[in-house]
């Protein structure tokens, strides 16, 4: 009787753990894939990908590594400002494959069409998936990922929401990149406008996920009961 129960329990362990570990794994393919669609129709990047492309151009780098090179970067700066709560293996994880992620989807030479419509399509798209993604490997609840972590870290610090951080450190990335070469156009304000209602949306639909309490997402409106 023991052994069986005990038996049960690692199997639901086992599931709860290959759950997790898939939900990281495909939100960070999906957030890759999402970050290739909007740099290659050519409307200008998301903020951070126009920080990073500035930074391939001017190293050679791809910009996956680029990606990975910077995540690497502001995990060093969470870090220093008292942040190792805001780092886990996840981060780490998340860190490499999605730079993977995006040098592999740039190789299969994903959303490189000309008609306006279809790149269009393909931009919405895009910012879809890199809201999609960002909840799919959230919601496995096995780390933040480097950004995310750093602004944490930073609201805390200053008189900021985190959504004020997030807005901040966008814009002077984007202004950064742009200074160094990146492009920016309506794809970037596209990206920075329309993940985050995206994403509010898709927590709301798909729940919390493994996410502790103490973390406040948006959830379904409960509706009253019978008067």
């Amino acid at each position: 009787m023991l052994q069986t129960t005990a038996s049960g329990l690692r199997r639901r362990v086992h599931r709860k753990v290959f759950a997790r570990t898939s939900g990281l794994i495909g939100g960070c393919m999906l957030l890759g894939l999402g970050i290739v669609l909007t740099v290659q129709v050519g409307f200008g990047a998301a903020p951070w990908d126009v920080f990073h492309l500035s930074v391939a151009h001017r190293t050679g780098l791809s910009l996956g590594q680029a990606s990975i090179a910077t995540s690497l970067a502001i995990i060093s700066v969470t870090l220093l400002l008292g942040g190792a709560w805001a780092v886990r293996w996840g981060t780490l994880v998340n860190t490499v494959l999605v730079g993977l992620a995006i040098d592999f989807f740039v190789r299969l030479g994903i959303g490189e069409v000309r008609p306006l419509a279809l790149r269009l399509l393909l931009l919405a798209l895009g910012v879809f998936l890199i809201a999609c993604g960002t909840v799919v490997y959230t919601r496995a609840g096995l780390g933040a990922g480097a950004r995310d972590g750093l602004i944490l870290v930073l609201s805390q610090r200053l008189p900021l929401t985190v959504g004020r951080v997030r807005l901040a450190l966008e814009l002077c990335v984007a202004l950064i990149g742009w200074a160094l070469g990146g492009p920016v156009g309506i794809g970037t304000a596209a990206v920075a406008l329309g993940t985050g209602p995206t994403a509010d949306w898709l927590f709301k639909l798909m729940g919390r996920g493994a996410l502790p309490d103490t973390v406040r997402i948006p959830e379904k409106s409960s509706r009253g009961g019978a008067g």
